[in-house]
């Protein structure tokens, strides 16, 4: 069931602009924090797969949505990830928030590493 969801969310992603259009790469190593400071690390692969070291690893996918990208997870939560102030910031949505109130959580980003397979740091 899950496998055929995500397959269905990338069947009906845009194909959007060109890399070069983008206002970023998404594609990488990055460093989100929670709301308590506390940081996570989640990694962005070329074919749209998405992982973090949260609690136990976290798997999804993601996807670009206008300038933005939206992770979405397999335990429900969700994430957009955009530029902000020369900056990145994260906004995540718990599982069953309203997508359209405030996001659960709102903080910084760090993009570490354009190679999803490199070492923290």
């Amino acid at each position: 069931m899950l496998r055929r969801l995500v397959l269905a969310l990338l069947l009906v992603a845009p194909a959007g602009a060109a890399a070069a259009d983008r206002p970023f790469q998404p594609v990488g190593l990055w460093r989100f924090f929670h709301t308590d400071g506390s940081a996570f690390l989640a990694r962005l692969h070329p074919d749209q797969s998405a992982t973090t070291d949260f609690g136990q690893g976290e798997v999804g996918i993601w996807r670009w949505e206008g300038d933005r990208v939206r992770l979405y997870y397999t335990d429900g939560w969700d994430d957009l990830l955009y530029r902000r102030d020369g900056g990145f910031r994260k906004s995540g949505w718990a599982p069953g928030a309203d997508r359209c109130r405030a996001p659960s959580n709102d903080t910084a980003a760090e993009r570490l590493s354009d190679d999803p397979r490199a070492a923290a740091r």
